[in-house]
C-alpha cells in the first residue's frame, strides 16, 4: 500500500493561518521546504478551503501537472482542465482506494486531516512549529483522540522552527 502524508506549518498557538486566511507569518525557508514536496508529489490531496485558497490567491492552479483531488461536499471545480478532480461523493473511500494506487501528500486542510486521522488513512504527519503566537485563527486539527503517532524524526531550522515527523502508529 502507497502512503498519505502530510506537511503542514502551524504555529507555536496551534493555527494554521490567521483569521483572514494570511500566511504571511510563515518563514521563507518553511515555504521552501513545504513547496518542494509539492513540486515532488505524485498526487496532492485537499479540502475545498485549501482549492480556493490556492486558486484565488496564486492567480490560477499552479499544480497543473499533477493529480490533484479536493474533498468536498459540492464540485466547485472551476479548474477541470488541470487535473483537478472533485470527491464529493464517499471521498474516504475514494481516498483509500486511490492510497493502492499512488502516493499522496495532503496540502493543508485541519479539517481534511482530522478526517483522515480518524479513517486511519494518514501514514505520516510533518509539522512545522513556527515560533510565532498569531493569535486567534484556523485550528490546526480537530478531535483526533485515540490514535497513536510515533515521534521518527525531529529537527530545528533556522528561525528556530522545530521540524518534527510523526508516524501513524494505530488506533485504540
Amino acid at each position: 500500500m502507497k502512503q498519505i502524508k502530510a506537511h503542514i506549518a502551524v504555529s507555536l498557538d496551534g493555527h494554521t493561518a490567521t483569521l483572514d486566511k494570511e500566511l504571511d507569518w510563515l518563514p521563507d525557508e518553511v515555504k521552501t521546504i513545504v513547496g518542494k514536496y509539492y513540486l515532488d508529489a505524485d498526487c496532492l490531496l485537499m479540502g475545498a478551503n485549501t482549492y480556493n485558497y490556492i486558486f484565488e490567491h496564486w492567480g490560477g492552479w499552479p499544480h497543473k501537472s499533477k493529480r490533484s483531488f479536493v474533498v468536498s461536499h459540492y464540485d466547485t471545480n472551476v479548474t477541470p482542465d488541470c487535473g483537478v478532480e472533485f470527491l464529493t461523493e464517499e471521498p474516504l473511500q475514494r481516498v483509500y482506494e486511490l492510497k493502492q494506487e499512488t502516493d499522496i501528500l495532503v496540502v493543508g486542510g485541519g479539517k481534511l486531516l482530522t478526517s483522515l486521522i480518524k479513517a486511519g488513512l494518514l501514514d505520516s504527519l510533518t509539522i512545522y512549529t513556527v515560533p510565532v503566537m498569531a493569535g486567534k485563527g484556523i485550528g490546526f486539527i480537530g478531535e483526533t483522540f485515540g490514535s497513536h503517532w510515533k515521534l521518527s524524526e525531529s529537527r530545528v531550522l533556522d528561525n528556530g522552527v522545530v521540524c518534527s515527523t510523526y508516524l501513524f502508529g494505530g488506533s485504540v
